[in-house]
């Protein structure tokens, strides 16, 4: 971990965050004392969402799915199971 001076840091604090987002920790000292640790935030979204959402392949506001208006008609004589599995394909 590289320790990083308080003046340092707020001089270049763009460059600093930007390692911490790409996962490194960093070390804030004041006259040399070890004072805070930066640190990534914990990713809770899964790999393959943050990969699209980079690419531009999906655009999210961050909060949860509202839903569709859109509803698929049920064709009798199937079970939801199979319809599920007709609409994966």
């Amino acid at each position: 971990m590289e320790q990083i001076g308080i003046r340092k840091m707020k001089a270049f604090m763009s460059q600093y965050i930007k390692r911490v987002k790409e996962g490194e920790t960093l070390i804030i000292t004041v006259r040399g004392r070890p004072v805070a640790r930066l640190v990534p935030i914990e990713n809770k979204i899964p790999s393959g969402i943050t990969t699209m959402l980079d690419k531009g392949l999906a655009s999210w506001a961050g909060g949860k799915p509202l839903g569709t208006n859109q509803y698929l008609p049920v064709k009798k004589g199937h079970s939801i199971a199979r319809i599920v599995e007709e609409d994966r394909r």
